[in-house]
């Protein structure tokens, strides 16, 4: 396991918001003894009316954090930077804002922390961490891009990121992808391409529950069966299957857990819908306990293509039943593990389907086979191979 290292972290996610990829190996990082400078998500789009309270968050987190040039201590070796960036791409003079005043604020932040010889991993293809990449990056620097979704889906300017990001694919040293179809696009540059699908701490989703849990009084439910989805409730998500599902089951109860804005308010007006917010990571196994079969509602469009829910994991790991929309990456997981049940996003089609994982959801073999396939994608294992290979990396670089 890679250790006493500094490793920069170019984030696609802010460290409070949904606990995701970045935010683990972080963690998973800090923990084997290496110092993390975990840079939060510096944008893949301009900022719209929807983003005020996200960006009103980060200029306050900027604000409490000025003294140290925007960094906080948020866990053991793991330093968090809200730096304050102009969005990526467009006119010539918002890029060269953030190329000569905006990142070298970060790249003193780091500096100042003592950050040498950087392992850079990003999760972000744009010209922003490219150009960010370029003023950290020393001859012994091992640059990783973590390639975690098809990023063109989510911004006008497609061309540019295109470009950008073969850029990015030129300087790296690794390229990590979490599904073959992005690996199999990134390796038309770069031929040291590794697939490495997100995981699930498995310490965190115990398949018992281990200790009193202080968000007990959130996963009480009035009625049942419970059908429960934990994640951003997105674009992303089909809204129109839930609402005319949880109108034709007016007696099963609809747990949604996660941050949602006003595009979840036709699911908010229904009596036998429950919108939890979001919760601490520690808490969500206590919720999902309760739940009767988990739910993955995607809507099919390019950008699901390449997405690989990280919720499944932690379903399986607590031994749920899980029913998904028939989203590719889904549907080339089930191929492997034949453990989940898939459905079109047609209302009758699903209502079947979960009625089908209500009929098994308690079967002993099928919990033990359900926790056994999230233990191939343990966490701590996913980061013993990637630090080999990075490991292999640095053997390379000059003394």
């Amino acid at each position: 396991m890679l250790k006493q290292q500094d490793i920069v972290i170019i984030s696609s996610i802010d460290w409070r918001f949904l606990w995701q990829g970045p935010q683990e190996i972080a963690i998973g990082m800090s923990r084997a003894g290496n110092r993390v400078f975990y840079i939060e998500n510096t944008g893949v789009r301009s900022p719209e009316l929807r983003d005020l309270a996200r960006v009103r968050t980060r200029f306050g987190r900027w604000a409490r954090a000025l003294r140290s040039f925007g960094v906080q201590r948020h866990a053991e070796n793991v330093f968090v930077c809200s730096p304050l960036v102009l969005p990526p791409f467009g006119p010539k003079l918002r890029q060269w804002l953030n190329r000569v005043v905006f990142l070298p604020l970060i790249r003193r932040a780091a500096c100042r922390l003592g950050v040498r010889d950087a392992l850079i991993w990003t999760f972000l293809p744009t010209d922003t961490a490219v150009e960010l990449i370029r003023q950290l990056r020393s001859p012994r620097s091992v640059v990783v891009y973590h390639c975690a979704a098809d990023f063109s889906q989510l911004t006008p300017y497609r061309t540019q990121l295109h470009r950008s990001e073969h850029s990015l694919l030129q300087l790296s040293d690794l390229v990590f992808a979490i599904c073959p179809e992005l690996s199999e696009r990134c390796a038309t540059v770069n031929p040291r391409v590794h697939l490495f699908p997100y995981g699930v701490d498995l310490a965190t989703f115990p398949l018992v529950e281990q200790t009193p849990n202080n968000g007990q009084a959130r996963a009480r439910h009035n009625s049942r069966p419970v059908i429960g989805y934990v994640g951003g409730m997105h674009r992303h998500v089909d809204f129109s299957l839930l609402a005319a599902m949880i109108r034709s089951r007016p007696d099963w109860t609809w747990v949604f857990v996660g941050p949602y804005d006003r595009t979840a308010h036709v699911l908010a007006e229904l009596p036998n819908t429950r919108l939890l917010g979001q919760l601490q990571h520690r808490e969500l196994a206590h919720v999902i306990r309760s739940f009767d079969v988990c739910i993955v509602p995607y809507v099919k469009s390019d950008y699901t293509r390449t997405v690989v829910p990280v919720k499944i994991n932690e379903y399986l790991a607590l031994g749920k039943p899980v029913v998904s929309t028939d989203i590719q990456p889904v549907v080339e997981f089930n191929e492997l593990h034949h453990v989940l049940i898939t459905s079109e996003n047609k209302p009758a089609a699903f209502i079947d389907a979960i009625e089908s994982a209500l009929r098994i959801s308690a079967e002993p073999a099928m919990i033990v086979r359900r926790r056994e396939v999230a233990a191939l994608s343990d966490w701590q294992g996913r980061l013993e191979a990637m630090s080999a290979l990075i490991e292999d990396r640095l053997r390379e670089k000059p003394p």
